[in-house]
């Protein structure tokens, strides 16, 4: 049972702290706290002056309302403390010892707590002990906790407290039990991933869809745009995540919860976002025919837009909710709006930034130059298999062509080194007076002539052998398997296989126009002779026995002989042969 006071204090402050923290989990609420100590408190009248509460760790120094406090008890206000135990006034060594410091020279004349009290005659070690116990429990629960969230980041789960968005952890799990589940709105997060992907978002964009598709926080706000970018910047999506370990260093782990991206998915998004995920607009570029295609009419660049549209469910109202959250006409707001049905398409156009010229030109559809795009790779597109039979025709005739270029080449050499041992021979001659000075400077400019001649000659030999062979691989790769290979392209290697497919690529009247290299036509020719009954070519037999003959043997000798005499070469001044023209129904892509 508690006594009165006999060093009694004028004046108390009853002083309340509860914290969050793990060591105050047990502790009673501010409401019961002052319940009790306003019972002893009357109980052994006690003058109450002031009522301080405070929501905050004492684990470290700094906590405003018992400064505040501490600042009243020095300037008279009061000269007691009432409160639930020693360690709601201080956690840590330099409450502590402030405390203790007062009470020793009387500025602090009682401290009475729920179970005993402290006046300055009392032994000053039992506070001191008492005060340490308290700052000892929060260094030992602070290593605890550490350490076992250490480990839960070790088994493969995140131990951060607020998981991104999507996830949660759960529960009451059991050993062993899956500790972090996905959540709702996961689906959202990944149809949000889906349209970065796309390319033609910004991170401003994704954040208004965001709000389309109702994506909300606990409090039902939706989330503004640095927590979208938060979200788009976390590798936690791919699964992984950072924690420390018991060296303080950041370690990747990876994570045992449901992944919804690829890292190779996530590395796309991170550079689209840009430098640092800054909410700047995405790589302009990263539409599929942005960059390649010009204007038919005025010449000027194409240029790309994304339009989302929405159909109300109340008033059947189509309007663009790429800006807008809310229906212009009956103002009904997109959360509020069950499934809504969403629109999302891409539209190609000139810019107009002609200023001497109005374009007259009107837009088309992604979709309908996309089928234009492939009608026209369908056009120059060849087999598989001839391919592989065009390759080894090209390989066993170049090796032929080889046994001759080194023949060549050789001849080249020897006289060559002839002509630079008759350098060293007039120098000779002149020595010993056979040749003036003018003689030996006229012979050797003329010797010195010839050599370069053989040496540009021999150069050209190798060059024209070599550059037929590098551009026929180049386009009879490119050729191979064209439309299933665009389809599966992205949007940076489609841009690149339209450079390789023609030299012009034009927009007229919602028409495609390409001026296809010659030397794929070429090979579109050779390969509409015989189409697929060339069957397989054997380097190691010879041409003949492999029945090489007629049409087929034609066919070999257009392929190797490089396409390039006027017979078989389409010529750049005639369109008709290199230009595919979606104005009308059949593309030509003969050499007629």
């Amino acid at each position: 049972m508690l006594n009165p006071p006999t060093h009694k204090a004028n004046k108390y402050f009853l002083y309340l702290r509860r914290s969050q923290d793990a060591e105050d989990r047990q502790m009673a609420s501010l409401e019961d706290q002052e319940s009790e100590m306003l019972g002893i408190a009357k109980r052994l009248g006690l003058n109450i002056v002031d009522t301080i509460k405070e929501s905050q760790s004492a684990k470290k120094p700094g906590r405003p309302r018992f400064n505040e406090m501490i600042v009243r008890i020095n300037s008279g206000e009061a000269d007691g403390v009432l409160c639930w135990k020693i360690n709601r006034l201080a956690r840590n060594p330099v409450d502590g010892g402030q405390i203790s410091w007062m009470l020793q020279q009387s500025v602090i004349k009682h401290i009475q707590t729920y179970s005993r009290d402290y006046r300055p005659s009392d032994n000053v070690i039992m506070m001191a002990v008492e005060l340490g116990m308290a700052n000892q429990f929060v260094n030992d629960l602070s290593t605890d906790v550490k350490r076992g969230m250490r480990q839960k980041a070790e088994r493969g789960w995140n131990p951060q407290r607020s998981l991104p968005i999507g996830y949660k952890h759960l529960k009451g799990y059991e050993k062993g039990q899956i500790e972090i589940v996905s959540t709702k709105d996961l689906v959202t997060a990944k149809q949000l991933f889906n349209s970065m992907l796309e390319g033609n978002y910004s991170a401003s964009d994704i954040q208004r869809l965001s709000q389309t598709y109702g994506l909300v926080n606990k409090h039902g706000k939706y989330y503004g745009l640095q927590t979208i970018l938060n979200m788009l910047t976390s590798e936690f999506y791919c699964g992984y995540y950072y924690w420390k370990n018991a060296d303080g260093i950041e370690v990747r782990h990876k994570g045992k919860h449901e992944a919804i991206l690829t890292e190779d998915e996530f590395n796309h998004v991170q550079k689209l976002l840009g430098n640092k995920g800054r909410p700047t607009r995405v790589n302009k570029l990263d539409f599929a025919f942005r960059g390649p295609l010009s204007c038919g009419e005025c010449g000027m660049a194409i240029t790309a837009e994304t339009k989302v549209r929405c159909i109300c469910t109340n008033c059947k109202f189509k309007f663009s909710c790429k800006v807008q959250t809310a229906c212009p006409k009956c103002h009904t707001d997109l959360s509020e709006m069950k499934h809504p049905q969403l629109y999302k398409n891409v539209y190609y156009h000139c810019t107009k930034k002609r200023k001497d010229y109005v374009c007259q030109q009107s837009v088309i559809d992604e979709r309908d130059l996309n089928e234009q795009v492939l009608e026209t790779l369908k056009n120059v597109e060849i087999s598989d298999d001839f391919y592989h039979w065009a390759i080894s025709a090209l390989k066993h005739m170049h090796g032929a062509e080889m046994v001759t270029q080194d023949e060549v080449t050789k001849q080249l050499e020897v006289k060559a080194s002839s002509l630079r041992k008759r350098l060293d021979q007039l120098v000779v001659m002149r020595a010993d007076g056979e040749i003036s000075s003018e003689q030996l400077a006229r012979m050797n400019q003329d010797t010195e002539i010839e050599l370069r001649n053989l040496e540009r000659e021999q150069k050209g030999l190798n060059d024209r052998m070599s550059q037929w062979v590098s551009t026929a691989d180049k386009y009879l790769s490119f050729a191979e398997r064209l439309t299933e290979k665009f389809n599966k392209a992205n949007n940076e290697e489609k841009r690149l296989m339209l450079g390789t497919l023609g030299s012009t690529l034009e927009l007229k009247d919602r028409k495609l126009h390409v001026v296809v290299p010659n030397e794929l036509l070429g090979f579109r020719n050779v390969y509409k002779k015989l189409g697929k009954d060339l069957g397989g070519f054997d380097t190691k037999k010879d041409l003949d026995i492999q029945g090489l003959s007629g049409q087929k043997r034609e066919v070999f000798n257009d392929l190797c002989a490089g396409l390039d005499s006027n017979q078989r070469r389409p010529k750049p001044t005639d369109l008709q042969s290199v230009v595919i023209d979606h104005s009308t129904t059949d593309a030509c892509v003969c050499s007629c």
